[in-house]
């Protein structure tokens, strides 16, 4: 019994002592350099969720593609929006 409980705890000891080198990305701590493009993975995300939600809302899936074309444009217009109004009203404050 004391062999078995040597060999578990070596193996113990060596998983604890790797875990730390193998370990390479760490997500949050670490995170991945994209802040000359971060604004060109917007477009990729408003498409995913107009084209989830008009699938879920729209009762036939012919219409799908226009529909959400449609509200993709709207979101992104709105987020210009948005970013123009809150740019001007810090420049006037």
């Amino acid at each position: 019994m004391t062999e078995l409980t040597a060999l578990i705890e070596s193996v113990a000891g060596v998983l604890t002592g790797a875990l730390p080198t193998t370990l390479g990305f760490r997500p949050f701590l670490d995170p991945l350099p994209i802040d000359r493009y971060w604004l060109l993975l917007l477009l990729p995300m408003v498409v995913a969720i107009s084209v989830v939600y008009k699938t879920i809302k729209t009762d036939r899936l012919s219409k799908i593609p226009r529909e959400a074309s449609v509200l993709a444009a709207q979101i992104v217009a709105f987020m210009i929006l948005a970013a123009l109004a809150l740019w001007i009203l810090t420049e006037l404050v």
